[in-house]
């Protein structure tokens, strides 16, 4: 009987060591984006830009999701290509640019908004820029400016 009480105790005592052991914190995850597509810029607001590239076709595929992982635009295209779209609180530029492109500004109804350069998936895909324009009034109009690393402009829209 003893021999049993301090088996007990040990096994209790084992137990309520490793549960102390165990994290109550929840473990980080990266954003789980559509099935196949990689995460190519992470914005600080949340919003998530994701590229793919076809395997049989080779066009560049691009969504921007919201921070509830709401698409809000997408772009399907071999480049240069800019797309605009989205609802009117949350307007989506995505932009799929010609080789050697570092820097991408939108003139946004009045307002310069430099895009976000995302990474893609593969050596050799084309340069990616993203962005969620402010709100607007119905003045001026947009245009695209992308520049190459040594500031020469490469793509206008």
């Amino acid at each position: 009987m003893r021999r049993t009480t301090t088996r007990i105790a040990a096994v209790i005592a084992a137990s309520l060591l490793l549960a102390g052991c165990a994290s109550t914190e929840p473990e980080p995850t990266q954003p789980a984006g559509p099935n196949g597509y990689a995460l190519a810029a992470g914005f600080p607001d949340g919003h998530n830009l994701w590229y793919d590239v076809g395997d049989e076709t080779g066009l560049t595929d691009l969504i921007l999701e919201d921070s509830a992982g709401r698409a809000i635009t997408s772009c399907l295209g071999n480049g240069p290509l800019l797309c605009v779209a989205g609802p009117d609180d949350a307007y989506g530029v995505l932009v799929i640019a010609p080789e050697g492109a570092e820097r991408a500004v939108m003139t946004w109804f009045g307002q310069e908004v430099e895009l976000t350069r995302g990474e893609g998936p593969a050596e050799g895909q084309p340069p990616v820029f993203g962005g969620v324009m402010p709100p607007f009034s119905n003045s001026d109009g947009y245009s695209l400016e992308v520049f190459d690393g040594a500031g020469a402009v490469v793509m206008t829209s």
